[in-house]
């Protein structure tokens, strides 16, 4: 690191970068889980009351969304994955937004303004997306059996003709087990 140092001196952009790799670098060990992946353990509660694991759901879905107060594409995606839990709650579908926000207020604020009907669940540390290997926001993961069926990085409509597919298909799939 020495010699890296020593070559880019006159470049007052580049030292800083190198320091914030060589520190974060090592602290993300966690790695990213794609289709097919077990789904990490965890247990939550969620503001409602609600106990949530990935492995108390057996063949229903269980639909874990990644976002932020502060993440614009978030705020906007929020809507129609409220819109979404709403409509397929019947079909052996939970949805869960686990917000990594710190301030509680905030936090809480929104999802009152925003009368948000959906399972949420504050994540100030954010540990159970560090579990997944995500860290950029929103980013959902659909899981069923213990496993990740579908990965969406970013924003989309959640009350879109493809969305809406692919929760019938499973849906119909599930009822004939």
């Amino acid at each position: 690191m020495t010699s890296v140092v020593a070559r880019f001196r006159g470049h007052p952009i580049i030292l800083p970068v190198l320091a914030l790799l060589s520190v974060a670098a090592p602290a993300q060990t966690d790695r990213v889980l794609n289709v097919g992946d077990r789904a990490p353990d965890f247990s939550i509660t969620t503001d409602r009351g609600k106990r949530i694991s990935p492995g108390a759901f057996g063949g229903s879905l269980l639909v874990l969304n990644f976002w932020e107060t502060s993440c614009v594409p978030c705020i906007k995606e929020m809507p129609s994955l409220s819109d979404f839990a709403r409509k397929f709650s019947s079909a052996h579908l939970v949805v869960v937004a686990i917000g990594g926000d710190e301030d509680a207020r905030q936090y809480r604020r929104f999802l009152l303004e925003h009368r948000i009907a959906l399972e949420t669940y504050r994540d100030p540390g954010r540990s159970i997306s560090k579990k997944f290997g995500s860290y950029m926001f929103p980013e959902t993961y659909i899981i069923q059996d213990g496993r990740i069926i579908r990965k969406v990085v970013g924003a989309i409509d959640w009350m879109s003709d493809d969305m809406a597919a692919f929760v019938r298909t499973r849906s119909a799939t599930m009822k004939k087990q």
